[in-house]
């Protein structure tokens, strides 16, 4: 008898027959190329490893000449076909299948969009003119064009949708929608672009081709009505008869509300989109509701379903972190699982600054298609460093036929992952130290913890290869990139100015009115706030930036922290730390120059930059045939991308031997 009641059995979606009830939600995975080997085998990874239904994200519908190239498949271009057509074939060998997700991207020179009365809110801060009523209709023609042209090229199915940050919002809302015509004013004409397109994609394709919509149900955050208009654009959509899936989300407006769109680790809890497709469900009973929000469990999608909140689960950042989540989850092999760990990094931010996509936690994207081949020569290799980038390492080496042994000189392995996962709404960090521990042993690494590695240690292994993940430690001087000398003040005695390893690693005690100073601009300094706040200490974060964790505003998690840490906290900005002294700290303003202190301090916190720990590096040069360094030993990176960063350079290195 199966573990799960639903979540891994048939479903049909209209005429389609779907092997199970996971929903692999459209995700833009940019920078694997148009129909490339990177692009297929990112797909086929992911339907081998289980999934049920499969969309691919972002196909334009119009052309979009303010899009990077080659980012998105151009589905209203033959062109570009043999992607879609190439990515179908592969997810159906595997039994799943595949759909389209058509966007109207926004992004021609020539922009408009429903009407010019409300600001543009998607890809760049405009305000375009209000389309014509032959605009509109070329609109409904685009849209027909890509779902037929997905038809054509082997996918079962045609999604597009309408909020959430899409296009399409700036007819369905009237926040967005003032106009006065036959497309504007009640809840009909606002929808009658989308009651359009359905008819003429019904029209132009065949009775078994799928057409699903993905509705933001709840649009409160920028200000509307909420729930209740989103149910009743739902029991419009399933009055017309020509949807066959609802996907709902809630309240998750790109970029302004991007917290609410990709629920980071600092929400607590699974299935964030529920709530609002319950309330549809309820409202709408004979179209399938799909939804989710960082399900990180089978268990619990499997829930979802049978409370009847949904009929089935979508899944993104799972099954980018591991393209087995749903085999491994369905045959309860849920150690064996490398989990999403919710920094949103590796992911979605990447593809905020022109980046190709990938995983802090899956080095292997866009390398799917690849085969891991064995090393010609097997050798004796030592990893210096237990953190992120040294067990990648270690592991690729091992999985190649290397004899690996992992010295570290802490009793634990993790790194700064460890350190970063002893903060409020970051536990979940540790699941990647967890994760790889577990693929050691497993190959019989031989892991030496309490290690101090040195020259004599090492020449003691007879190493043909060295591989020095050291990683970086927090200074103690106070120096930045805003402030390149020494704090005054920073060697005070008796533990009164310590660093991060002090209190989170080596428990350091702190009294009760501590100054956190912040100039990373990342998590780990208001974590720290945070985290003694929560202890009851009288805590002020200074920093010279503008607001909270500035290096993850593009994935919201700096309104997230913001709103955890002002009612705990003193947050004072724009300031540096002129001089510490034993019972007060000098602050600047850094514009106005004007010079303020806080009495009475018992503690600083230096989270400013991190030194590489490089020295043995050096040391060993020449001391074997082969010296690597990797992770932050190589190039600290105190804010975004450090762990992800470490673990493709582990990856990498690990390839080299």
């Amino acid at each position: 008898m199966s573990h799960f009641k639903h979540l891994f059995n048939p479903f049909r979606i209209g005429n389609l027959d779907i092997k199970n009830r996971v929903f692999m939600s459209p995700h833009g995975m940019v920078g694997l190329g148009i129909g490339t080997e990177q692009q297929v085998g990112y797909f086929e990874a992911r339907a081998r490893g289980g999934c049920g239904f499969m969309g691919i994200a972002s196909c334009q519908v119009q052309p979009a000449p303010l899009v990077p190239p080659g980012w998105f498949i151009r589905a209203y271009s033959r062109d570009d076909l043999h992607a879609i057509e190439k990515i179908a074939n592969a997810n159906r060998k595997w039994g799943a299948k595949t759909f389209v997700q058509g966007v109207w991207m926004q992004a021609d020179h020539n922009q408009a969009v429903a009407s010019g009365m409300a600001p543009h809110t998607v890809l760049s801060d405009t305000q375009p003119r209000s389309m014509t009523i032959g605009e509109i209709q070329a609109l409904v023609e685009a849209h027909v064009v890509a779902a037929k042209h997905a038809e054509e090229a082997g996918a079962e199915g045609f999604e597009f949708p309408i909020g959430g940050g899409a296009g399409m919002q700036s007819f369905t809302s009237p926040l967005y929608n003032y106009r006065t015509d036959q497309y504007g004013g009640s809840l009909e004409n606002r929808m009658r672009i989308i009651v359009e397109i359905l008819d003429g994609i019904r029209a132009a394709t065949g009775p078994d081709f799928v057409v699903g919509i993905a509705l933001n149900a709840d649009d409160t955050t920028l200000g509307g009505d909420g729930l209740p208009e989103g149910v009743s654009m739902a029991r419009l959509l399933e009055a017309t008869g020509k949807v066959d899936w609802l996907r709902i989300t809630a309240r998750g407006q790109k970029p302004q509300m991007t917290q609410y769109h990709y629920p980071s680790s600092y929400v607590p809890n699974q299935g964030t989109h529920l709530y609002a497709a319950a309330a549809v469900k309820e409202a709408v009973t004979s179209i399938p509701i799909v939804s989710g929000g960082r399900i990180t469990t089978a268990e619990f999608a499997d829930q979802a379903i049978d409370e009847g909140k949904c009929d089935m689960v979508f899944i993104a950042r799972a099954v980018i972190a591991d393209p087995a989540w749903p085999n491994k989850s369905r045959d309860r092999q849920n150690a064996e699982i490398r989990a999403c760990i919710g920094d949103l990094e590796g992911c979605f931010l990447r593809s905020c600054i022109g980046h190709p996509v990938g995983c802090t936690v899956n080095p292997d994207i866009s390398h799917e298609h690849e085969e891991l081949i064995p090393a010609s020569q097997k050798k004796r290799v030592v990893v210096v460093g237990g953190g992120p980038a040294g067990m990648q390492a270690a592991m690729v080496a091992a999985q190649r036929g290397h004899e690996v042994t992992l010295l570290e000189k802490d009793d634990e392995l993790g790194g700064h992952v460890r350190l970063q996962a002893k903060l409020p709404g970051l536990e979940d960090r540790s699941d990647i130290v967890r994760w790889l521990d577990l693929q050691l042993k497993k190959l019989e690494v031989d892991v030496r913890l309490h290690t101090e590695a040195s020259e004599e240690t090492i020449a003691a292994l007879n190493p043909e290869a060295i591989i020095v993940a050291t990683g970086a430690t927090y200074s103690r001087t106070g120096i930045s990139k805003n402030q390149l000398t020494a704090i005054p003040g920073h060697d005070l005695g008796h533990g009164h100015v310590i660093t991060p390893e002090d209190l989170l690693l080596n428990h350091a005690r702190v009294g009760d009115k501590v100054v956190v100073y912040d100039n990373t601009a990342y998590e780990v300094g208001p974590g720290i706030a945070e985290y003694l706040a929560d202890q009851g200490k009288e805590v002020y974060l200074v920093t010279i930036d503008s607001g909270i964790a500035m290096s993850v505003t593009e994935i919201g998690v700096n309104k997230v922290l913001t709103s955890r840490l002002l009612p705990k906290v003193t947050f004072v900005n724009h300031t540096l730390i002129d001089a510490i002294e034993p019972e007060k700290v000098i602050l600047r303003n850094y514009y106005s120059g004007e010079i303020t202190e806080v009495p009475d301090v018992h503690n600083v916190v230096l989270v400013t930059s991190k030194p590489p720990a490089e020295s043995l590096y050096h040391a060993m040069l020449g001391k074997a045939p082969e010296v690597h360094i990797i992770g932050d030993a190589r190039e600290a990176k105190w804010s975004v991308f450090a762990t992800d960063e470490a673990i493709k350079d582990g990856r990498r290195v690990g390839l080299m031997l």
